[in-house]
């Protein structure tokens, strides 16, 4: 779920990326959402023809064990309360210059475009690159224009410049978009792109163990999952430690402001 109180639980459980989706209201905030149609309880709301106040009072989940409902964030309170050393993957669910800008700016407002992916379209990316400039900082893009074929989209990340790719494995369709192949990932290798692998579902710890194990032997650099204490452990029995956060003296994960996700039981 796109909560703070879901983000605070993958952080606390020690995971490397974070990956959320944004959108933008009526009135120009940037929110953390990952479908424009928002249903709780009592209403459904759209988020691109609502304004953020309307948006706000969505009652969503509460956090496991509590009773207090979550609600969509704004991506000011999401960065808030991610960690200085975790990368965060935003997915921008509007491909314009329009949003592109509004999101550059609130990762500059708060000094993460260091760790900050921007998985984008296109037409935004020139905005994102040009704020980043503005700022006098580094901008990390995942070229998320998508080609039917494989190679045709590995070629066009390639040319394009983008520091990240995020490919999807669809099992149903393996002659499209299967595992990459060595050959990929060996061109990725040397253009410097790296790969994001989207993404996997099992729950089973034995199962997600092999399906990582083979992933990071290919050269996958960060594999987005679903079910993350599993995957925690897979991780660990590979040797990879679960991430230890790290805040400044200006964040605090402690905020009485965003409600905390106790860890699973």
């Amino acid at each position: 779920m796109n909560t703070l109180g879901a983000f605070q639980r993958a952080i606390r459980q020690g995971v490397h990326q974070i990956e959320l989706d944004v959108r933008a209201t009526a009135d120009d905030v940037i929110v953390v959402a990952h479908d424009d149609q928002v249903t709780d309880k009592d209403h459904t709301v759209r988020i691109s023809e609502s304004t953020f106040d309307q948006v706000r009072k969505l009652e969503l989940v509460p956090c496991q064990g509590e009773k207090q409902a979550q609600h969509i964030p704004t991506l000011e309170h999401a960065l808030a309360i991610m960690p200085q050393n975790i990368w965060i993957n935003v997915d921008m669910k509007n491909n314009e210059p329009r949003v592109a800008q509004l999101v550059a700016e609130t990762v500059a407002t708060a000094h993460r475009f260091n760790q900050v992916i921007f998985a984008t379209r296109h037409k935004a990316v020139p905005t994102v690159r040009q704020v980043a400039k503005k700022a006098a900082s580094k901008s990390w893009i995942a070229n998320m224009n998508r080609e039917l074929f494989r190679q045709q989209y590995v070629n066009a990340t390639i040319n394009s410049g983008a520091e990240f790719i995020q490919l999807v494995h669809l099992p149903y369709l393996p002659f499209v978009r299967s595992k990459p192949s060595q050959d990929t990932m060996d061109r990725l290798k040397i253009a410097g792109v790296q790969v994001n692998y989207s993404w996997l579902r099992e729950e089973d710890e034995g199962e997600l163990k092999q399906e990582l194990q083979d992933l990071f032997d290919r050269g996958v650099n960060f594999v987005l999952i679903d079910h993350v204490e599993p995957a925690m452990k897979a991780a660990a029995t590979l040797g990879i430690p679960p991430l230890v956060p790290r805040w400044d003296n200006s964040s605090s994960p402690h905020s009485e402001e965003h409600p905390r996700c106790p860890p699973p039981s």
